[in-house]
């Protein structure tokens, strides 16, 4: 978060009488995709943003100090939630280890892993091999896979879950809140280990798993800024956690939360109430929390603004085995905004790809958790949330994003609230 530089002069021998003020220099535009950038370098750089790991937490004290430079007043809503201490995660097949990562909640294997055939079927002594939809695992509230469950009741001695994207890579998957441990390790694979796996499978072939770390009690915050003004409160929200270090999942989203947040709080006639959530990753548990307790009820809200997934980040396509950044973002972007504001809405996204015709939400449900504010009832609602092939990613890094992409939709978004106040 950037705060207002100012210049002064001080003539040895003068006083201060004798010298013509100084004029303060303009206030850097927070939401300028130069700075905007600078943030989800420094989210992605303060580690990977798991609920409740040292990650979250930096996370957490790097908006609050952001926040109250900015004017609020802040507070953290703090929640006891597991933490797995994930160490080494792998899947060694023929002599080659393979990208691997746990399916919460993780079950670990014997300090040194273990060996056994990698089977279809699964079964008493064996690894279970499963193959998912593209897809699996990205949203919230939804059951473990059943190809996942049935494995385990098998009384296979591990199961490999293969998560099939377009660019091959593996991708975390979404859990319930507080899941109970899987009853053995369950591993994920990347699919562009798919059919080599499946051909070790089918011929029976050992393979070896190992996942090591340990689950202790562990303790997340909710980050909520108050900046009294007069009226019913805008809330502004958008998660905090997330698997791995989701630059352009999260990151995106934090650093335009952050910049609205600061060009708002220039506005003394505007009551402002911004939520960053952890938690996101399991079924959205912070957010749920937030609106049991910190939130204004719906009667009681101006105005609600949901940033969610990857809402500022470049498309990627696969080229001779590589992965390969385009110019432009995914075409799966959604905004959505309460009946009264779509023509706000359209207007300030015109010629934005995917957010250029606003979907209504009074008569359309939402995806991730701009759908439970929605259920609840708060009215007026804008969301915005889209999709990208490095979502759950390793490779959801800073460079997924940049200044050119950020700044449209961040100054879109703000004159999109600036109308819906108008």
């Amino acid at each position: 978060m950037r705060t207002v530089d100012r210049r002064t002069a001080l003539i040895s021998g003068l006083g201060a009488a004798t010298l013509p003020a100084m004029p303060a220099l303009a206030a850097p535009d927070p939401l300028s995709g130069t700075a905007l950038y600078a943030d989800v370098k420094a989210y992605a750089g303060l580690g990977e943003h798991r609920t409740g790991t040292a990650g979250d937490n930096a996370t957490t004290a790097w908006l609050e100090k952001a926040l109250k430079a900015a004017g609020y007043t802040t507070e953290r809503q703090a929640f006891d939630y597991p933490v797995f201490e994930l160490g080494a995660c792998d899947i060694v097949l023929g002599g080659r280890t393979l990208e691997s990562f746990p399916y919460w909640t993780p079950t670990a294997t014997p300090p040194a892993g273990l060996t056994a055939p990698l089977s279809v079927a699964g079964g008493a002594g064996k690894i279970a091999l499963v193959d998912l939809p593209p897809g699996t695992g990205a949203g919230l509230e939804a059951p473990p896979p059943a190809p996942i469950v049935a494995a385990v009741d098998s009384g296979a001695v591990a199961v490999i879950a293969i998560t099939e994207n377009p660019l091959g890579e593996l991708l975390a998957m979404n859990r319930n809140p507080k899941a109970p441990a899987w009853r053995c390790p369950v591993l994920l694979a990347a699919g562009r280990d798919a059919a080599a796996l499946k051909a070790a499978a089918q011929a029976g072939t050992l393979v070896s798993v190992r996942l090591e770390g340990r689950s202790r009690p562990g303790q997340a915050q909710n980050v909520i800024g108050r900046r009294k003004g007069p009226g019913k409160p805008i809330v502004i929200s958008t998660p905090k956690s997330g698997w791995r270090h989701c630059a352009g999942e999260r990151g995106s989203g934090i650093a335009i939360w952050l910049g609205l947040a600061a060009a708002l709080a220039t506005r003394p006639d505007l009551n402002l109430v911004v939520v960053c959530s952890a938690g996101h990753e399991f079924d959205g548990y912070g957010a749920h929390l937030f609106t049991r307790a910190g939130a204004p009820k719906p009667a009681d809200t101006r105005l609600w603004v949901a940033i969610g997934a990857n809402v500022a980040v470049y498309d990627h396509v696969l080229k001779d085995g590589k992965v390969v950044r385009l110019p432009g973002p995914p075409k799966a972007r959604t905004i959505g905004a309460s009946a009264p504001l779509i023509a706000t809405t359209a207007k300030a996204f015109a010629g934005q790809v995917g957010y250029e015709m606003p979907l209504d939400l009074d008569a359309h449900n939402a995806p991730g958790e701009l759908a439970t504010f929605r259920k609840l009832g708060y009215r007026p609602l804008i969301g915005l949330v889209a999709a990208s092939p490095l979502h759950h990613s390793a490779k959801d890094l800073p460079d997924v994003t940049g200044p050119a992409m950020l700044e449209p939709v961040a100054k879109a978004l703000h004159q999109t609230i600036l109308g819906a106040l108008a």
